[in-house]
Order: structure tokens, then sequence, then C-alpha cells
């Protein structure tokens, strides 16, 4: 989700372009496009929980799965940002429960991220189990290989969208099959995330994407 590695110049500038990048954290914009959030996620770690001394095996489990909303287990978390903390948000055009209403879901990872190729690949590989809350969708299909986006003013960073299909049964029991829906990934040497729109072609996930990585971003 690296075609994106422009350096240019001499090696002490590659290495401050690559260094603008590190020491950031997310902190999701309140709105993205038309897109408004009405819900949000603190960061939490995400990382494996050590399951000693906790008083039941119920509250173990809870705390190894839930996220509380972050949607990323714990050993995906750590192959993808070790040590990671995780947030996110939910936005939405028009009001909840409007005809037409539109949804855009947004999680992300913030560590220390040796190759943002690898982690954007990762994340994927963690998305494409098809079992990662709010990611999951039943018999999903993909549609092609993922598209690589570029990011301005990130020579480092790289992005990835990917289509692909959904289909389902209605009180009928016939088989319904929606448009795309598309999963786009970033990750720079700070910072890793995904989004997901359903019912769009990658060129819209991909802008809104490109502006929840210059608007979510802040120094830390």
């Amino acid at each position: 989700m690296a075609t994106l590695l422009v350096l240019a110049g001499s090696g002490c500038t590659a290495a401050s372009e690559e260094a603008d990048t590190r020491g950031y954290r997310l902190a999701p914009p309140r709105s993205v496009g038309e897109y408004k959030e009405y819900r949000r996620y603190g960061n939490i770690h995400v990382g494996t929980v050590d399951c000693a001394g906790e008083p039941t095996d119920a509250d173990c489990y809870a705390a190894k799965t839930e996220l509380r909303g972050i949607g990323i287990e714990p050993d995906d978390a750590n192959r993808i940002v070790h040590e990671a903390t995780g947030t996110g948000a939910d936005y939405v055009t028009g009001g909840l429960d409007a005809d037409g209403t539109r949804h855009l879901v947004f999680r992300g990872l913030q560590g220390q991220i040796p190759d943002p190729g690898e982690a954007v690949a990762r994340m994927f590989r963690s998305i494409e189990k098809d079992e990662r809350f709010p990611f999951s969708f039943d018999y999903t299909k993909w549609v092609g290989g993922p598209e690589t986006f570029e990011l301005e003013n990130s020579a480092d960073a790289v992005m990835r969208c990917r289509k692909r299909l959904h289909t389902f049964k209605d009180v009928y029991r016939n088989s319904v099959t929606r448009t795309p829906g598309v999963i786009c990934v970033w990750a720079d040497h700070s910072t890793v995330a995904a989004t997901g729109l359903l019912n769009a072609s990658p060129s819209r996930p991909a802008e809104l994407t490109a502006e929840l990585y210059r608007t979510s971003r802040v120094r830390m």
C-alpha cells in the first residue's frame, strides 16, 4: 500500500528528509473533507498484554482482545509497530441515520517504524485476514493488487489503496454484491494508519487518506 522513495540532493538532504517523519503522533482531526467525526478513540497501548496477575481469565481475555475500538489484534500490532499505541476515529456525512449517509473509518498506530513499506504490507496482511473490526466484512473479495499513491512532501512515506467487493445474503437469501469498498494504508517512520470507505473508487479514499496524513500527524 516502494516507489515513493524520491530522495533528492546530497546524502545529508536525504537523511534530513527521512528524519522529518520521525517523532510524530496521531491526533485525528474533527473533520476530513465532507466527513465529520462522530466517535473518537484515545491513545492506548495495543501490544501484547501479559496476563500474569490478572484477577480472572475473562478479564485477561478482554484486555488482550477488545482494544477499545482500535480493532488491531495485539500480536498484529507488535509486528507492525513494536510497543505501539493506537488511536482512531469514525467519520460520517450527514446524520448517522439519514438516507445516503456514508461512513469513513480511520485507525492508526504510532511508534518507531524502521521500514514504512514493510509496515504497510503488514497492516494489509492484518486487514486481509478479514477478522479485524472495523474493516471486517463477510464474503470479501479483493479486486486486484494494492495501488500506490504519492504523499506530498513526504519522501519516505508510503501509501497504498486496494479495492474489494462485499457480498451478502438479503432477507430473501439472494446474493447481493456491493460496489467496491476501498482500504488505504500509509506508513512513515513514526505512524501507520488505515482507512476504510465503502462504495467508492480508489481516487476519493486516497484523497481523504492523504488529507488525514497531513492533518492527523502532530509533533510529539
